[in-house]
């Protein structure tokens, strides 16, 4: 019985880990102001609460801020490194990809745009605004 109750405990807490997972990179995040010759820029991420068969969750990504900031991106987390389309305020496309260098509880997430011919655009650092 005690090999049982170490079993299931186990299981629950492999279950639960892509949740607390999931809230950890869930926020809103800041970039430096003057960064890059540009104003701050102001980024949020949110679960569309939706798990897709291939991949572990999907995201929406919303910057605001001046020029280059504003864009909305639709993405899929694998690992929690997010791979995203991207339309930006002046109608282009384009893709983001976001990583998090010290995992998902580190509160900075690096993100980088692409053009749909796999150049890139810029990278920006963002830190997260209600980091503990």
């Amino acid at each position: 019985m005690k090999k049982f109750s170490t079993v299931l405990l186990a299981v629950g807490f492999c279950a639960a880990l892509p949740v607390s997972a999931q809230t950890m990179i869930e926020g809103v995040y800041l970039s430096s102001s003057g960064e890059n010759g540009r104003g701050g820029c102001t980024m949020e991420i949110k679960s569309l609460g939706k798990s897709p068969k291939y991949g572990d969750e999907l995201y929406a990504l919303i910057s605001s801020g001046e020029g280059a900031c504003e864009w909305t991106a639709v993405g899929l987390a694998k690992n929690f490194g997010i791979s995203a389309g991207m339309v930006s305020s002046g109608g282009m496309s384009g893709f983001v990809s976001a990583k998090f260098p010290f995992g998902p509880g580190g509160g900075r997430v690096e993100i980088a745009s692409f053009e749909n011919d796999g150049t890139a655009r810029n990278t920006l650092m963002f830190t997260r605004a209600d980091a503990k």
